[in-house]
């Protein structure tokens, strides 16, 4: 019907709307580096001063957001200012993301898969507030606990956890700093941009290096990527060249069914 193609749009035009940090951090020039506490800060005090939490389209709001959400997501606990642990979650509304997870941690074990469909976040923080887990987290209730809650603090969409987890958390995290898992294999490779940055804006030069790569066969006329599938990480704009085939798509649909 009309209704789900239009439900299905809106559901596929949502998923891929996701950028690699590594290869964000190659297109605004910015490091991904845990010591640089002055840049995470830096970063922040832009995006208080220039209003970014209302409107993050300017290129420096957006630079600056991913420069604190990069770190804040992918930095050990204990690497990050606690300005950002406060103030990073006001920009998540009006900022977009980059995908990254924390960094891997030799020796813990895997992560337990989130559960976004549930209160388990919620009924995760309240467990530990009353068991007294922020002043000792040595338990192993107050650590499952704790696992429950920060996968779903960071695989989750934000407003999947109520205010008061999403702040809580921040003050769980010092008693149960020994308490991690990895999300990643152990062979972390999320600060490698892979992808081939058709699209991405930088520099004339390294630019035609791609148009060379990607015609040398002839498959293709200049500038014509008609033909070629990408996936969301391919371009900088990639989520938007998804969407707009996969609304391409649909709209033909509706017609064909009207």
């Amino acid at each position: 019907t009309l209704l789900t193609l239009l439900t299905a749009l809106a559901t596929s035009s949502a998923e891929v709307d996701v950028h690699v940090c590594a290869c964000e951090a190659e297109e605004f020039g910015y490091t991904i580096d845990c010591a640089a506490e002055g840049a995470m800060l830096d970063a922040l005090n832009y995006l208080k001063s220039n209003g970014c939490a209302t409107d993050c389209m300017a290129a420096e709001c957006e630079k600056n957001y991913l420069i604190v959400q990069t770190h804040h997501d992918y930095c050990p606990e204990a690497d990050i200012p606690e300005a950002i642990e406060d103030g990073f979650h006001d920009y998540d509304e009006s900022c977009t993301a980059c995908a990254i997870s924390r960094a891997f941690t030799p020796g813990a074990p895997d992560c337990p898969a989130a559960v976004c469909t549930d209160n388990s976040g919620n009924d995760a923080y309240t467990a530990m507030a009353e068991a007294g887990c922020k002043s000792d987290c040595s338990s192993d209730e107050c650590q499952a606990n704790f696992l429950t809650l920060r996968v779903v603090h960071d695989d989750c969409a934000h407003d999947t956890l109520s205010k008061a987890s999403d702040d809580g958390i921040h003050d769980m995290e010092v008693a149960c700093a020994a308490v991690l898992c990895n999300a990643v294999a152990g062979e972390d490779k999320q600060l490698e941009c892979t992808d081939d940055h058709d699209g991405h804006d930088h520099g004339e030069g390294e630019e035609d290096s791609h148009d060379d790569e990607d015609h040398a066969d002839g498959d293709h006329a200049d500038g014509d990527h008609a033909d070629e599938e990408k996936t969301p990480e391919d371009t900088g704009s990639g989520a938007a060249t998804a969407t707009t085939a996969g609304a391409a798509a649909l709209i033909g649909a509706i017609m064909a069914i009207a």
